[in-house]
């Protein structure tokens, strides 16, 4: 195994599945913060990075290594696109506003307006996470299924290519078999509560060809599932040895490659196993930069870790909505609520009215909801707008640097949306509290206010 994987940390560039072709990307940003945008695959190997002008204007030309999905990245916003050799896109988009203003024209264009208007429609059938998430078996497979259709009848309407079409009818069964696979661990995830689920669910996954190396290559979904099923696997194993006995079973040097990323991921302080995904990857790995990398997330855990219930809280002094600084002791002698979140994170996004809705219940009581935006600071402009235009409450605050400020570091924060507890005297209630969108939120708010 470790002579599979001596060289894996070369192995993110895959190979080719189609003849190479040329594409032409043009276009304009309005209100740009950022210098660039740039197009990746999705396991962001940077296909092109194209400079803006002053004016937010730019051209380009690009090779690509195969006709496929890839992502439109401006920043941390990100969009999928369809390319096909010869494509020339004039592309559109308000900084401010970028799912719901990106456009394309030119060859190519219908394909891609198709993905465009796709993701605003998977924003809004997933808006009320409750009717969507919170469902027994029946109605959740009628709410994936109700996706798939939608997405289906609006492909029909469009004037594209059959081959694209023949992809995208591929590309929308693996997306729903993947909502399938992930049921239970989206149920928790969103609502903060644990499911479970019958064998006779998870039927449509039986069959599943786990060693599709082109569809591993060419579909996100597919790509993304097979991942999730291995991984799912791997976490069910006993200890780090049947862990390994599962990692010999895939046969994809990509599959492993991408399952060592997710790996490092999982060395975080809400994961009980992370020593065994450290272990894990020293057992696995030959490359020392990795492995020492691996060592250093681990260190950092632990050190963040060591912050109790009760312990003094790292404190902050961050920029206001208003321009002011605002300090975590300027609000002692009340319980501080904080949302750690940034315009770009969609999990964010999704517990904005839940939030709202918390802060809503308990006005007037001895709480306070501070929310920090991670976001860099070139999208300043676009975490104002995003609080005027979603009417955000609450204490809004900027991060000074983003996720390597000094309190997101001391709390090792690392992913979000991330919430944190303080109680009126400065002290760490919970570091990993609850999301508004979980039930047993209030009930926790309710329980320390009284």
């Amino acid at each position: 195994m470790k002579a599979i994987l001596t060289l894996f940390w070369l192995c993110t560039c895959l190979a080719s599945f189609a003849q190479s072709g040329k594409i032409t990307l043009e276009g304009q940003v309005q209100n740009a913060s950022l210098p660039s945008i740039s197009v990746t695959d999705f396991r962001y190997g940077e296909i092109v990075e194209v400079k803006l002008n002053k004016n937010g204007r730019f051209k380009s030309t690009a090779t690509l290594e195969s006709d496929g999905y890839y992502f439109l990245n401006y920043g941390r916003n990100t969009a999928y696109v369809y390319l096909y050799s010869n494509d020339e896109l004039r592309i559109t988009f308000d900084a401010i506003y970028f799912d719901s203003t990106l456009s394309f024209e030119g060859r190519g264009a219908e394909r891609n307006n198709y993905l465009a208007k796709k993701t605003l429609v998977d924003q809004e059938l997933t808006a009320d996470l409750e009717a969507f998430y919170m469902a027994d078996e029946e109605k959740y497979l009628q709410n994936v299924e109700n996706v798939e259709r939608t997405h289906q009848a609006a492909l029909a309407t469009y004037d594209v290519e059959d081959f694209f079409k023949e992809e995208e009818l591929k590309s929308l069964r693996y997306n729903k078999l993947l909502s399938i696979h992930n049921y239970e661990s989206n149920y928790e995830f969103y609502l903060g509560e644990k499911t479970s689920s019958t064998n006779e669910f998870y039927e449509p996954l039986q069959g599943l060809d786990l060693n599709n190396e082109t569809d591993y290559r060419k579909h996100p979904y597919y790509f993304y599932l097979v991942n999730a099923i291995w991984n799912k696997r791997i976490e069910r194993a006993k200890d780090e040895n049947e862990m390994l006995d599962v990692i010999r079973l895939v046969r994809s040097e990509a599959v492993i490659t991408k399952l060592l990323y997710d790996f490092y991921a999982n060395i975080s302080a809400d994961n009980e196993r992370a020593e065994e995904y450290l272990n894990l990857i020293k057992m696995v790995v030959n490359y020392q930069p990795f492995i020492e990398l691996a060592e250093k997330r681990y260190t950092e855990m632990l050190e963040a870790q060591a912050l109790q219930k009760g312990d003094p809280s790292p404190t902050f002094s961050y920029e206001s909505i208003e321009g002011d600084k605002v300090s975590l002791k300027d609000m002692r002698g009340s319980f501080v609520y904080i949302d750690v979140w940034a315009t770009w994170c969609a999990p964010c996004i999704k517990q904005v009215p839940y939030l709202k809705q918390l802060e809503e219940y308990f006005r007037g009581r001895n709480v306070v909801f501070v929310s920090i935006s991670v976001d860099k600071k070139e999208l300043k402009s676009r975490w104002k707008q995003m609080i005027a235009d979603k009417q955000l409450g609450g204490v809004q605050l900027f991060a000074d640097n983003s996720f390597d400020s000094d309190f997101m570091n001391a709390l090792d924060v690392n992913s979000i949306p991330r919430f944190i507890l303080i109680d009126p005297d400065g002290n760490i209630v919970e570091t990993e509290a609850p999301r508004p969108s979980y039930e047993k939120t209030t009930k926790l708010l309710e329980s320390l206010l009284n």
